[in-house]
């Protein structure tokens, strides 16, 4: 069964979030990940705490997992923190 992982992020730095976007990108591919859905959030009921949503679908938990604990993800942390306010979720098998 897949697994998604959530991510709820505010742009910090616009310049590094395109840095860190175009690298993320690739790193996603290699673990078959899927981006389904980003950008602003539009809330049903209550307040957002970030502005801006994505959903990235894996195969599975294990791949999701594999992948943000992966050498070349962790290698983007850096460029991440400093291009966004963020994090992450997941849900799924």
């Amino acid at each position: 069964m897949s697994a998604y992982v959530i991510v709820e992020a505010t742009v910090r730095d616009k310049a590094a979030r395109e840095r860190y976007s175009a690298q993320v990108g690739p790193i996603l591919r290699k673990f078959d990940g899927e981006i389904l859905a980003a950008g602003p959030w539009q809330a049903l009921f209550g307040e957002p705490a970030f502005e801006n949503g994505m959903v990235v679908r894996f195969p599975d938990k294990a791949t999701a997992f594999a992948w943000y604990h992966s050498p070349d993800y962790q290698g983007l942390l850096e460029l991440r923190d400093e291009a966004l306010d963020c994090r992450f979720r997941i849900v799924g098998s």
